[in-house]
């Protein structure tokens, strides 16, 4: 994985590696559709061979686009769960079912120690297996729930929350937190105006 690659698509607020592969895969979707780094299976291909999170002969067809794109869509569905608390049993059991179909593969970096094979992925379940297992290793050392969704609808830009107290909500205060605490100061003038 190309860290400096993966920091200069998140912009800011980034996770520590090899977690910040989950929030650059996260914040490939956008709602602008300019903004969108998975069009079809050729842009989906060059995202992860630029990131070096793939191989260069990684061969990304229709149906392994659908499947990265799907496997996003719940990644990013944890990731708001991170924020508000709620995980649904969708959203788990759709995790629980990526994470079955794609194995985690382990290499030996040292002699009897196991670490993630973070090579570049051979395949598109490969590298669904890589980030199955960066969830899980961020689980284990408590960086997992760090890794938010901002709470502005307008903007649902995954981050990493590095708060003392973990309370972060927005990935930039000056802008998302601004906008949202100006709209409710305007809302509670309007209710006593009334």
């Amino acid at each position: 994985m190309n860290v400096a690659e993966l920091q200069r698509q998140v912009e800011y607020k980034f996770a520590p590696a090899p977690l910040i592969a989950v929030q650059a895969l996260a914040n490939t979707f956008a709602f602008e559709p300019e903004e969108e780094r998975l069009l079809d299976p050729d842009s989906a291909r060059a995202w992860l061979v630029e990131s070096e999170l793939a191989a260069p002969g990684v061969a990304v067809g229709e149906r392994e686009f659908e499947r990265l794109v799907e496997f996003r869509a719940v990644v990013r569905d944890m990731l708001d769960a991170n924020l508000t608390g709620a995980l649904s049993e969708e959203t788990a059991a759709a995790f629980q079912r990526f994470a079955g179909e794609s194995p985690v593969r382990l290499a030996s970096p040292q002699p009897g120690r196991l670490d993630l094979d973070l090579a570049p992925a051979r395949s598109v379940d490969e590298f669904i297996g890589q980030i199955v297992g960066i969830a899980y290793r961020a689980q284990v050392t408590g960086e997992w729930e760090r890794l938010k969704v901002c709470a502005s609808d307008e903007c649902r830009w995954a981050f990493y929350d590095a708060s003392r107290n973990r309370s972060g909500t927005w990935c930039q205060m000056e802008v998302c937190g601004n906008k949202i605490k100006n709209r409710a100061y305007r809302r509670r003038r309007r209710a006593t105006a009334s």
